[in-house]
């Protein structure tokens, strides 16, 4: 199983770092849409393109992504997952002709020469199927996002439907994917 991809790693410093400075950044206009392609890179999903719509209609509180920080090292996953539940959609990511999956975490900070690095994440929905069957993938209930892009909105990205996420012995953050590389983001462009 991969874990802690290229992406991961940014999502690590952006999603579940203490967020101390986050009071005197600029905050970046929102609401915003990024459209982009979503290339498979493994398993069944090798070599499939789709298009899909990132929306961040808000950004999480400070205070709010440190609860959840604090939430994940004493109650691990499935209280992290129970305290997302919690929180209001302020993003939305949808493949083309969905209504997509609502996003309850949201972080934007500055990315170099005047881009942006954003992070949404969100306890994924659990289909029936999945719970029926009693598949693996149910321990898997975060989806995660990831976008750089530049000044003009433009850039690159990746996109983890299904993740397990948990601090190693050494305090760390591990992101593990469930059986494939994410989704490889390409021509991410604002659109609004």
């Amino acid at each position: 199983m991969p874990k802690l991809r290229y992406f991961a790693v940014a999502a690590i410093l952006v999603f579940f770092a203490l967020s101390k400075g986050a009071a005197q950044e600029p905050q970046p206009s929102v609401p915003a849409q990024y459209s982009a392609v979503a290339f498979g890179q493994s398993g069944p999903a090798a070599g499939k393109s789709f298009g899909m719509s990132i929306y961040v209609d808000g950004l999480s509180a400070p205070g709010d992504i440190d609860e959840l920080i604090g939430t994940l090292h004493s109650k691990g996953q499935d209280g992290l997952v129970s305290a997302i539940e919690k929180l209001k959609d302020i993003g939305r990511v949808a493949p083309t002709g969905s209504v997509g999956t609502g996003m309850r975490v949201v972080l934007i900070r500055p990315g170099p020469d005047g881009g942006q690095h954003i992070v949404l994440a969100t306890n994924r929905p659990i289909t029936f199927g999945e719970l029926y069957n009693g598949t693996r993938s149910t321990q898997y209930p975060i989806g995660i996002v990831v976008l750089n892009v530049d000044k003009d909105g433009k850039g690159t990205g990746s996109f983890a439907p299904a993740c397990k996420v948990k601090f190693n012995k050494k305090k760390q953050l591990e992101i593990e994917h469930y059986g494939q590389k994410p989704f490889r983001l390409a021509n991410v462009r604002r659109e609004k």
